[in-house]
């Protein structure tokens, strides 16, 4: 997967994530219009948000709603590792 194809794809759940936050209690229809992404790509979106815990759903009379448990951003999805535990600190040559 290219770089643009994952920054592309963290931009859906961004605007996916962003879209339930601005409207509690709305369906599917109304999230994908609300966020301006295909069918395809916001039910794909909102279900990898449903599977990591930041969407809840719950049926209402006949219809889902969904209402968010926390925001996604594009940035606080992976933990990063300090500097100094990824890179050589310290070692300069000694064993």
């Amino acid at each position: 997967m290219s770089t643009e194809c994952r920054r592309d794809s963290r931009l859906v759940l961004e605007r996916v994530s962003r879209a339930v936050e601005a409207n509690p209690g709305a369906d599917e229809r109304t999230i994908r219009r609300r966020a301006g992404v295909n069918r395809r790509s916001g039910d794909d979106a909102l279900s990898l948000l449903l599977r990591a815990g930041f969407v809840e759903r719950c049926q209402v009379n006949a219809e889902w709603q969904h209402r968010s448990v926390k925001q996604h951003r594009a940035g606080n999805h992976a933990p990063r590792a300090a500097f100094d535990a990824t890179h050589s600190t310290g070692q300069r040559g000694q064993g």
